[in-house]
């Protein structure tokens, strides 16, 4: 009889040992994914990454027409007038402005 006791308990320490070791991988496989360094945030991070890339694209290509408008004000007193004219509503001598207000109203 004491061996069928001995077999018993040892077949519910290792039945234990296992589902210990099944609960450990199910942690680890939850922490893979979502946790704060896992899966999905990693997938998010890139994204914002790549979003990130391409908004910095954009304001280097505005960066740079804004050098050349600069540069074209600073050397050329044509542009630099066009420019005071269209902003700051400059005008010469003996020139009249003329603003034509469109009506908003809806039918």
């Amino acid at each position: 009889m004491p061996k069928t006791k001995k077999k018993d308990s040892n077949f519910l320490i290792s039945k234990y040992f296992l589902m210990l070791i099944v609960i450990f991988l199910f942690i680890l496989v939850l922490s893979f994914f979502f946790g704060d360094s896992g899966l999905i945030e990693i997938v998010k991070a890139q994204r914002k990454i790549e979003n990130l890339e391409i908004s910095i694209k954009n304001l280097e290509i505005k960066k740079a027409k804004l050098e050349k408008e600069i540069e074209e004000l600073k050397n050329n007193p044509l542009a630099l007038e066009k420019r005071a004219r269209e902003k700051l509503w400059l005008m010469k001598k003996n020139e009249k402005v003329v603003v034509i207000v469109k009506n908003k109203k809806k039918k």
